[in-house]
């Protein structure tokens, strides 16, 4: 009997859920010059008001792991979707900047435990063969969230104002929670796939060899070099993704004096674009990948080089011309996809514990947004003094460099074995 592809619907469902994500995210950046006009808010308050949405978000990713861990992705996706969706309605209902920053953090609290149990799920539905294309259907959907956010947005903006923009953004979750708690649990429990396509997700689902359950704890976690090697990468990689989810839109409007709806559709093209040229580089990576590579942690010779490639960020204060910048953004877009993707595989190739997949992915996203949340902030101050954005390029381009040389250098070890006590004497040395 032919092996079918119905797991690919929970991919499809992650993708989605990924994109909603961002939609509420990139509705902010859309409509942040309207909102300042009408709350009289400087450069230096939109950069804390694009970041307040990760100051719980980021206290509230290891909670989310662990009840990830403990509850299922599915419940806890649910309870993720159903939460934020109410934030992001009621950011259209706010009367002043102090009310709004509140929502936005609730919209973060709401979001925190989404990778969590996103990842539980992945490692539910994913054979090994299909983690890094599963994993980058699911971030390139927070690519394609700002590509069809930013036009969406920008259209809603232009036709009924950002108020009614928030509220009806904010209603799209709604819809996704219905199905995702008809039809989506386990493959195990659910009816709808076939014997033949079950026993292969099983089967191929796990190739650590440790039972279903197995635990290395919150504090064992911390103590893996490797544990620490991820989530600086990703910290390294995420400031580049939210320096561009926060101040691309305002750039393009005020610095190429661009309107809100052509920012929406240029927005668009660039985010396009980077989901699906790093969905295809994560299918190739995942073909040229075997279980004993994915067991010794290959797949960060790859995450590297897309964070170089990343880091033609750097170039844009000297570049030309408005199509050569755009160039490069699109670029840079690409690549922080690829590279974030892969980067999420790579931890969970590393983490040998099924039972501890929700806590490292929750300091996995932890590493990545303490370096997020500080993008937004830096760049309005580099923009409110200096009046340009050449700087806040050069600091992202730095940073990818140096994240490049953090995961081949930090990553070398499982997270989850018996504890290494230095680089040079692992438990089991990687290739």
């Amino acid at each position: 009997m032919p092996i079918t592809h119905r797991r690919y619907w929970v991919y499809a469902m992650l993708f989605s859920l990924g994109v909603i994500n961002f939609i509420d995210r990139i509705t902010m950046s859309v409509a942040a010059k309207p909102i300042a006009n009408e709350l009289g808010l400087s450069p230096i308050e939109l950069g804390y008001l694009f970041s307040s949405f990760y100051w719980m978000y980021v206290i509230c990713l290891i909670p989310g792991g662990v009840l990830a861990d403990r509850l299922g992705g599915r419940k806890i996706a649910a309870l993720a979707i159903g939460v934020w969706s109410v934030m992001q309605m009621l950011t259209g209902l706010v009367g002043s900047y102090a009310t709004m920053l509140a929502v936005r953090i609730g919209l973060g609290i709401g979001e925190a435990p989404t990778n969590g149990a996103v990842s539980r799920t992945l490692r539910d539905w994913a054979p090994f063969s299909e983690r890094g294309l599963s994993m980058s259907i699911f971030t390139g959907g927070s690519y394609a969230g700002p590509a069809f956010g930013a036009a969406l947005s920008g259209m809603l903006v232009a036709a009924v104002g950002w108020r009614l923009s928030f509220v009806i953004t904010g209603g799209i979750g709604f819809l996704w929670l219905a199905i995702w708690l008809i039809w989506f649990r386990k493959p195990e429990h659910v009816s709808w796939l076939p014997d033949a396509e079950r026993n292969k997700i099983v089967a191929e689902r796990e190739v650590s060899g440790h039972p279903e359950g197995a635990d290395i704890g919150f504090l064992g976690l911390l103590k893996q070099p490797s544990m620490w090697g991820v989530a600086l990468t990703q910290g390294c990689m995420t400031y580049n993704q939210y320096l561009f989810l926060a101040w691309l839109p305002n750039y393009l409007e005020t610095s190429q004096h661009m309107t809100v709806l052509d920012t929406g559709y240029l927005v668009t093209l660039a985010y396009t674009i980077s989901v699906i040229a790093s969905i295809s580089l994560s299918l190739v990576a995942d073909r040229v990948l075997t279980a004993e590579k994915v067991r010794d942690g290959r797949r960060r010779g790859a995450v590297c080089a897309s964070m170089l490639v990343a880091a033609v960020v750097i170039l844009i204060p000297w570049s030309g011309s408005l199509a050569f910048t755009l160039t490069l953004i699109t670029v840079s877009l690409t690549f922080s996809a690829t590279a974030l993707a892969l980067n999420f595989t790579l931890c969970n190739d590393l983490v040998t514990l099924p039972g501890s997949v929700g806590k490292a992915f929750g300091i996995l996203t932890v590493g990545g947004n303490i370096f997020g949340l500080l993008a937004p902030i830096v760049t309005g101050y580099v923009v409110q003094f200096s009046g340009r954005f050449d700087t806040t390029y050069i600091i992202s381009g730095v940073l990818l460099l140096i994240g490049s040389v953090v995961v081949m250098t930090l990553t070398r070890h499982p997270i989850g074995e018996a504890e290494p006590t230095s680089l040079s004497t692992p438990a089991r040395r990687m290739a």
